[in-house]
């Protein structure tokens, strides 16, 4: 049973992740954001492509779908394990979502969520610490990254005076992997000096009415 739980936990987290708010948000906008700019469903090309409001309700759902999930399994007291599990769990359904043929966003959002949901403070603090990353470096990249960093060293940090399981550092460590891979492109165009700044415009902006 332990396991049949273990698993139906960790499906939940993913599907809940799954749902892609930025195509949804960016529909209500009348954007294709699956078909503009990085193609990407996160706030950043959903800001590009659709606007601050529309990247603005798409980053509190990606927050949200990776909050939800995990903070009810807290509050039901499943295993750390099992937590720490369904954490990444709803990172990769954010990056990789059975609703649009496994593709997606980078999760930062998501990411976010997941952390806050065991520990609010700890992501406040990673929520802070990638937006005063975002504001000196305006790369979206660089914001993802710092997230994820931060993540494992205050999960780390607050496992050492108990005040969390060891278990969740595995989950922020499954994080940050997830992220990191999925920024592989971002980190080649900051070397070659062609990535995009936050709040630049794509040029192809793809409308409903368009794509159809």
């Amino acid at each position: 049973m332990s396991l049949i739980l273990s698993i139906i936990a960790i499906l939940i987290a993913y599907l809940s992740g799954s749902i892609p708010m930025g195509y949804i948000v960016a529909r209500l906008y009348g954007v294709d954001v699956t078909a503009s700019g990085s193609g990407r469903i996160g706030g950043t090309n959903v800001l590009r492509a659709a606007g601050a409001p529309a990247a603005g309700l798409t980053v509190l759902g990606d927050v949200m779908k990776g909050l939800i999930p995990i903070y009810i399994m807290v509050q039901i007291g499943l295993n750390p394990l099992i937590i720490a599990l369904a954490m990444p769990a709803a990172v990769l359904g954010h990056n990789y979502s059975i609703f649009l043929g496994f593709k997606g966003g980078v999760c930062a959002g998501t990411a976010v969520g997941t952390v806050s949901a065991v520990s609010f403070a700890a992501g406040l603090t990673a929520a802070i610490c990638g937006l005063i990353a975002l504001s000196i470096s305006r790369y979206a990249s660089v914001l993802s990254t710092t997230i994820a960093i931060t993540s494992i060293i205050i999960f780390t940090i607050l496992a050492l005076f108990e005040y969390t399981p060891y278990e969740y550092i595995v989950g922020a460590a499954l994080n940050f992997i997830i992220i990191v891979y999925a920024l592989r492109p971002n980190y080649a165009r900051l070397r070659a000096g062609t990535e995009r700044r936050i709040g630049q415009k794509t040029e192809n902006i793809v409308k409903i009415s368009d794509s159809n």
